[in-house]
């Protein structure tokens, strides 16, 4: 496609999965070398970078809804999306339309030259230009995969953000959190903060932050998040910039994860900027990520539904403690029924087993993508590992999403998981109640 091009963006998408070879590799290399002819400097005054296994998504919106309360300009690119790929560059919280999206890929594909881009470099790339072009006083930037080969990386972040980390692309990461955390921990840089949303990281992490000489900001230690016994607020205690001390109570409870929420404050108190405590709070009452512990109503049936993006061990075992948490406050709701469907990486008997305690019933299907894992293998792995639990199969997400819904009770909730893909195929056959406050477990 030349640089003239004015395809459609769906032709733009195409173009860029068949460029590389593979959709995924790792390296700088040729990110550096096109962001070189692009000529690009900084996406923004202030630059955020988030890496970590679980929790991304949720620390960027978190900062995102923050800092436009407070009347600064934001970017925020994040992945994967949920319904459409625009969703994946945020200027001021609104996506990015088709024509300055496609021009970005245009620019990307005409710096390209002999280099062979992947699509997250692709995309990477053109997040920045945007950021650029639309000169935000904050770009915050989400780690696709790891973070020392990550084309984010070509960034030197003001303050890098890593959340938990937990066991998950090993084949791209290495075994064990350890390797893992070193690969996270690619993103820190000397002499600026690094915020750690983990209470015990990977050693690796904390060894790749002394060898730089990053400012180190860990959750429990240098900040934390603490609820009241009613559950009906919270307070934040963490430091700004030359140790001051901060203290923020009577907190709303937010809908995403807390660790995640006081990560972002603590980022928030340590960037140059002037943020009111009121902007926080303001922030907070309705900061939500669709997919994370989404409550919402099936459109036909009427049936209470959790959507959940939990994909690994980890997010599957928090997932476990949320259901848990939500019946104890909730006593009407019944049996749960789960839908799910993984990709062919994804180790879905450590998922089962970490929800086996809240479900009675796996309706195991299988996603509308090449990566997917088949229903007839996911059924045959979580056989081995689900006990007691009735199984059904059936071949796309949507039909298994039906039939829970119909053969659950009044008072009965369904729950659908496994990834984005997931969730993504049976959004759209919902809608949003407000029948649950916001609340959060004890139990991080």
């Amino acid at each position: 496609m030349s640089e003239n091009s004015q395809a459609s963006l769906d032709s733009w998408l195409q173009h860029i999965a068949a460029v590389h070879p593979r959709e995924i590799e790792l390296g700088l290399d040729r990110s550096h070398r096109v962001a070189d002819r692009m000529h690009l400097t900084r996406p923004g005054r202030y630059v955020i970078t988030v890496a970590g296994t679980n929790g991304k998504g949720s620390c960027v919106a978190c900062l995102e809804a923050i800092l436009q309360q407070a009347g600064y300009r934001t970017g925020a690119y994040t992945s994967p999306h949920m319904h459409c790929f625009n969703e994946r560059f945020r200027v001021d919280g609104q996506s990015c339309g088709d024509e300055k999206l496609s021009a970005a890929l245009a620019l990307v594909e005409s710096c390209r030259g002999a280099d062979s881009l992947s699509y997250f470099e692709f995309a990477t790339l053109a997040a920045l230009w945007i950021f650029e072009q639309a000169q935000v006083d904050v770009a915050l930037l989400e780690v696709g995969l790891g973070g020392r080969l990550d084309a984010v990386n070509i960034i030197d972040p003001d303050i890098a953000i890593i959340t938990n980390i937990s066991r998950d692309h090993e084949d791209w990461l290495g075994c064990g959190v350890e390797n893992i955390g070193r690969e996270k921990a690619g993103i820190l840089r000397g002499n600026i903060p690094a915020i750690l949303g983990s209470n015990n990281p990977p050693k690796s992490i904390l060894d790749r932050a002394r060898e730089v000489g990053a400012q180190v900001f860990m959750l429990e230690k240098d900040f934390k998040a603490t609820l009241s016994i009613s559950q009906a607020h919270w307070k934040w205690q963490g430091q700004g910039a030359g140790e001051i001390a901060f203290l923020l109570e009577a907190l709303p409870v937010p809908r995403l994860a807390l660790d995640n929420v006081a990560a972002a404050l603590q980022a928030i108190k340590l960037l140059p900027l002037d943020v009111a405590d009121s902007a926080i709070g303001l922030a907070l009452e309705s900061v939500a990520l669709p997919g994370r512990f989404e409550l919402r109503r099936d459109t036909v049936s009427g049936k209470l539904v959790v959507l959940d993006v939990a994909h690994n061990a980890a997010a599957a075992a928090l997932l476990a403690v949320n259901l848990h948490c939500l019946r104890q406050q909730h006593p009407q709701i019944g049996r749960i029924t789960g839908v799910i469907a993984v990709m062919a990486d994804k180790e879905i008997e450590d998922m089962v087993v970490a929800l086996e305690s809240c479900l009675h019933i796996w309706y195991i299907a299988q996603i509308n993508e090449a990566r997917s894992m088949p229903s007839a293998e996911a059924e045959k792995r979580v056989q081995k590992a689900a006990g007691t639990v009735q199984l059904r199969r059936f071949e796309s997400v949507t039909t298994a999403y039906r039939a829970a819904c119909d053969g659950a009770g009044e008072q009965e909730l369904i729950l659908v998981t496994g990834s984005f893909h997931t969730v993504a195929a049976v959004r759209n056959l919902t809608q949003a109640t407000d029948e649950y406050r916001p609340w959060q477990s004890q139990s991080r």
